[in-house]
C-alpha cells in the first residue's frame, strides 16, 4: 500500500521558493516602499498652488470658467484634474490626493512593464518604481498635486504604449492613444508635451530597422500628432463655445511669457539647460543620482540595454528642456521627469543587486544598508520643518491610530507650514471671515492666499484670486483695471489683506501685498472709504463694508488681535 506524502515544513518550502527566486524579497521590498509612499501622499494637505486648483476646480463644477471667472495663469489641465477628483470623490483636501494615489500606483506598474518591456526585468523595473514612488513622496505637500505630478503619469502611459508590440491592426489606434496621453500632457504644460517628439523618432527607427519603408516609418509619428490634437481641439472649442477664449488668450499668450522672462535676466540658455539636467539627474536625490551611475556602468557596452536607456535619457532631456524654460527650478518642476529617469535607477541598483546581494547574506544585507543610506543621504525638499522622515513618522502615526491621538486638524497645524505659508493661520483667517459674514456674501483677498476662500466656503468677489497680476512689473494695468471692474460688479461683503507675501521671483519686486497698496491708490482709497478694519489674524487684516463694519465694532474691539499660528 503506497505511503501517502508528507508535505515538508514550512521553513522548507520557503527556502526552496527563495532558492528558486532569489528577488522575491527585493519585490516585496519595493511593494513595502510604494505602500508607504502611498500612505504619506493621502495625508498632505493643501499648499497654496493646490489651493488655487481647488478653487477653480470647485468654480468649473458650478459652471464657472478658468481665466474668465477665477483666474491662474497655469494652463487649463490643472483645473480640470481638480474638477474631476471632486466630482469622484466629493470636495475635500483629499480628493485630489487620492487621484494622485491612484496615478501613482499606476506609474509603478507602468515603470514595471517597462522594465520587463525594455530590459526583459519586471522586477528591474518594480524597482524603478519603487524609486518614483518614493520621490514623489519626498517632494511633500508643496511639490505635489502640481501639473508635473499627473503629468508624469501620462508620460509613463505614454511610454509603455510606444514600447510594446503591437499588431499591424492595432498599433495606429494605440499611437494615436499615445499622441492623446501626451496631448492631455501638453494641457498640463506644454512642454511636457516634447516626449512626442522622442517616441515618434523612436517609433521610426524602429520601423527601419526592422526593413519598412519610409512611409511607413513617418505613420506612428503621424499618428502621434493626430491623437494629441484631440484634447487640445476639444479645450479650444470648449472655451470658444463658453466665450471664455479672450481671457484664456490673453492669460496664457501675454500675462504667462512675462512671469517666465523674469528668470531668463542675466542667464544664457545653456546655464539654464545645464542646471537643469545637473540637478534632474543627480541633484535630488542621491538614490536616483547612484542608480543612473550604475545603470551607465552594467550596461554601457550592451547595445540593445544602452538603446533602451538611450530612450529614457531623451525623454527626460526634453522634459527638462521645459524646466529651463520656466527657470524657476522649483523641486514640482521635475516631477514629471522623475519617474521616467527612475526606471533606469532602479535597472542599475537591480543589476548591482544581482551581482553582488544574490546569494550571500552579507552581500544582500550590504545592498539594504546601502538603499538606505543613499536614501537618507539627499532628499529633493529639505526646507520643511522636521525633515522629510520625522514627518512620515507623525503622520504614519496619525494613520495608525486612526486620528484617535491627535485630530487632521492638529496634525496639519504641526506639518503643514513652510515661509510665509501657514495652513492652520488660513483656517483661522477662513473661520472669522465665516463667522461675520453670511455665505451668499463675497469676500475678496489682497494677497496671495486662496486657501481662504476654499476654507470659508465664500466666494471670490473677482476672478483674481490672488493678486499677483496686480503687483506684477508687466500686465498690471490691466489686470488693476479688471479686478476693480470686478470688485464694482460685486462689492465685497469683506476684504483681506495680507502681509508679509514676498515674491520676487514672481513679482518682479520685493514688495509684500500690504506694501504693495499705496501703489495701487484706486484701491486703497476704496479700502479706506468703504470699509472699517475689525482684526488681525496672523498676518491678515479683515475689514468689513462700512455698513457691516460698524455694526461689527460694537461687540469687538477694533485692535490688532494677533493669532500664535505661526511655527518658529
Amino acid at each position: 500500500m503506497p505511503t501517502a506524502s508528507v508535505p515538508p515544513p514550512a521553513a522548507e518550502v520557503l527556502s526552496a521558493e527563495r532558492e528558486r527566486d532569489p528577488d522575491l524579497w527585493l519585490r516585496a521590498l519595493a511593494w513595502s516602499v510604494v505602500a508607504f509612499s502611498i500612505a504619506q501622499v493621502l495625508l498632505f494637505s493643501f499648499g497654496r498652488d493646490q489651493s488655487i486648483y481647488a478653487v477653480i476646480g470647485r468654480g468649473i463644477l458650478e459652471g464657472q470658467m478658468p481665466y474668465r471667472d477665477l483666474w491662474d495663469f497655469k494652463p487649463p489641465g490643472i483645473f480640470f484634474v481638480y474638477a474631476s477628483s471632486f466630482a469622484l470623490f466629493g470636495q475635500s483636501m483629499i480628493a485630489p490626493r487620492l487621484v494622485e494615489a491612484l496615478c501613482l500606483f499606476a506609474v509603478v506598474l507602468g515603470c514595471r512593464r517597462l522594465g520587463g518591456a525594455l530590459f526583459e526585468s519586471r522586477t528591474a523595473g518594480l524597482m524603478g518604481g519603487a524609486i518614483a514612488a518614493l520621490l514623489h513622496a519626498e517632494l511633500e505637500f508643496w511639490h505635489t498635486g502640481q501639473p508635473e505630478t499627473f503629468a508624469g503619469a501620462l508620460t509613463i502611459g505614454a511610454l509603455v504604449l510606444c514600447t510594446h508590440d503591437w499588431s499591424r491592426r492595432r498599433a495606429p489606434l494605440a499611437h494615436l492613444l499615445l499622441g492623446a496621453l501626451l496631448g492631455a500632457a501638453f494641457l498640463l504644460k506644454p512642454p511636457l508635451a516634447a516626449p512626442a517628439l522622442v517616441c515618434g523618432g523612436y517609433l521610426a527607427l524602429v520601423r527601419r530597422a526592422n526593413g519598412h519603408r519610409l512611409v511607413q516609418q513617418c505613420l506612428p509619428t503621424l499618428c502621434i500628432a493626430l491623437g494629441s490634437a484631440v484634447p487640445l481641439l476639444c479645450t479650444g472649442l470648449w472655451f470658444h463655445a463658453r466665450g471664455a477664449w479672450p481671457e484664456l488668450a490673453w492669460t496664457l499668450g501675454d500675462f504667462a511669457p512675462g512671469y517666465t522672462r523674469l528668470s531668463w535676466i542675466g542667464r544664457t540658455p545653456w546655464d539654464l539647460y545645464g542646471y537643469a539636467l545637473f540637478e534632474g539627474f543627480f541633484k535630488l536625490s542621491a538614490l536616483l543620482g547612484s542608480g543612473l551611475v550604475l545603470a551607465v556602468a552594467f550596461d554601457g557596452r550592451a547595445r540593445v540595454l544602452r538603446g533602451a536607456h538611450a530612450l529614457l535619457f531623451a525623454v527626460a532631456a526634453a522634459q527638462l528642456a521645459g524646466v529651463a524654460l520656466q527657470g524657476k527650478f522649483f523641486q514640482y518642476h521635475y516631477a514629471a521627469t522623475l519617474p521616467v529617469l527612475s526606471v533606469s535607477a532602479g535597472v542599475g541598483l537591480y543589476r548591482l543587486w544581482r551581482r553582488f546581494g544574490v546569494g550571500s547574506s552579507l552581500g544582500s544585507v550590504a545592498f539594504v544598508l546601502l538603499l538606505a543610506a543613499l536614501t537618507v543621504l539627499r532628499v529633493p525638499v529639505r526646507d520643511l520643518p522636521g525633515g522629510f522622515w520625522a514627518r512620515s513618522v507623525q503622520r504614519l502615526s496619525f494613520l495608525v491610530s486612526g486620528g484617535r491621538t491627535v485630530s487632521r486638524e492638529e496634525l496639519d497645524r504641526d506639518l503643514y507650514y513652510v515661509a510665509d505659508y501657514n495652513l492652520a493661520a488660513d483656517r483661522d483667517v477662513a473661520a472669522e471671515i465665516a463667522r461675520r459674514i453670511p455665505k451668499s456674501a463675497s469676500v475678496y483677498v489682497w494677497g496671495f492666499e486662496p486657501a481662504l476662500y476654499w476654507f470659508s466656503e465664500r466666494r471670490p468677489a473677482s476672478r483674481f484670486i490672488y493678486n499677483v497680476p496686480q503687483r506684477a512689473t508687466w500686465q498690471a494695468e490691466r489686470a488693476r483695471a479688471l479686478l476693480l471692474a470686478d470688485l464694482d460688479r460685486d462689492p465685497p461683503r469683506a476684504i483681506v489683506v495680507q502681509h508679509a507675501d514676498v515674491f520676487p521671483f514672481v513679482t518682479g519686486n520685493a514688495l509684500g501685498s500690504g506694501d504693495s497698496l499705496p501703489a495701487f491708490p484706486a484701491l486703497q482709497s476704496r479700502l479706506a472709504r468703504d470699509y472699517t478694519f475689525i482684526t488681525r489674524v496672523e498676518d491678515f487684516e479683515l475689514h468689513l463694508r462700512r455698513e457691516q463694519g460698524a455694526a461689527a465694532t460694537q461687540d469687538v474691539p477694533v485692535m490688532p488681535i494677533a493669532s500664535e499660528t505661526r511655527k518658529p
